[in-house]
């Protein structure tokens, strides 16, 4: 099985696909042979998915998997039995009927985003937060992880893609960002005003603190960790859940979440030009963002007449 999976990881990789990416398929994989009991080799027909299917849903002992997260793991199986079947490793595909869950309601709340009050919120305690890292200056700090908040918040990037980002891909003068993404595929985003002045500020300091810094002068990334010339998506990840609250864990997704959702309201639910500048594939993924959260539909109850 691991010989496979390495091969199907390779497959993956020659196809674009991020390390992140691979190593999550390739989890759900594994997941699916461990949960079911099926060594690889052996006989898998619809019914086996349908069963793992349920009992995700509905299992004996814990917490039923969020809707999202089966749907994942149905399609990272799908890519690999498809995979499968042209290598031989499968005589047929047992995931050719089976078909992602309809995800309810309810589940758009799993879709999480800051509020503007909580955009401002999150910017005053990254200013007022004390630094703890020793050796760490703390207005370095600050001022690097303004600008990755600012970024991901306003250009709707992927912590993978913020984390690839060199500064020849920041064209200042014409206030674009080129951003390599998924498969490969290269997309542009224009610069706002408001990012464009936090970028620059951010540029400018950078370069100061390259002087002093050798690795950072040798550095082609937009942003550096303490002793690498390249902040990693984990680096990203553990930064902005130091900054979460008791009420809500800060995750990179939720920013490009944020981006989508104020997409959609300053262009009246124009999908298809947020659909180019988030790089969806498919415009069914950016059309989640037209729909009300249920604190959206609270609101609108509230506002009946009180007689």
């Amino acid at each position: 099985m691991k010989k496979v999976l390495a091969e199907y990881g390779a497959y993956l990789e020659e196809n674009g696909k991020s390390h992140h990416t691979i190593k999550a398929y390739t989890n759900d994989i594994q997941a699916f042979f461990f949960d079911t009991r099926i060594k690889f080799g052996g006989y898998v027909v619809a019914g086996d998915i349908r069963r793992w299917i349920k009992e995700m849903l509905t299992p004996k002992e814990g917490r039923a998997l969020a809707v999202s997260t089966i749907n994942r793991r149905l399609n990272s199986l799908r890519g690999f039995f498809v995979w499968a079947l042209e290598k031989g490793y499968v005589q047929a595909d047992p995931m050719r009927d089976i078909h992602d869950i309809r995800v309810a309601d309810e589940e758009q709340e799993k879709i999480m985003w800051l509020t503007e009050e909580e955009f401002e919120e999150l910017l005053e305690r990254m200013r007022t937060m004390p630094i703890k890292s020793r050796g760490v200056d703390p207005e370095e700090k600050y001022r690097r992880d303004r600008a990755i908040v600012y970024i991901l918040t306003y250009t709707g990037i992927r912590v993978e893609e913020l984390s690839n980002l060199k500064i020849n891909d920041l064209d200042m003068q014409f206030r674009k960002i080129r951003v390599v993404g998924k498969g490969r595929k290269v997309r542009t985003i224009p610069i706002a005003t408001l990012l464009y002045h936090d970028l620059m500020d951010w540029l400018d300091f950078r370069s100061e603190v390259a002087k002093k810094k050798h690795h950072v002068a040798e550095s082609l990334y937009v942003f550096y960790s303490q002793r690498s010339n390249q902040l990693s998506v984990r680096g990203i990840q553990t930064m902005l859940e130091a900054y979460s609250t008791p009420q809500k864990k800060l995750t990179p997704h939720m920013f490009r979440h944020t981006f989508c959702k104020w997409m959609i309201k300053s262009t009246n639910n124009d999908i298809e030009k947020v659909r180019r500048l988030a790089g969806h594939s498919h415009i069914s993924t950016t059309a989640r963002y037209i729909k009300d959260s249920y604190t959206d539909l609270a609101n609108a109850v509230e506002s009946l007449p009180r007689i």
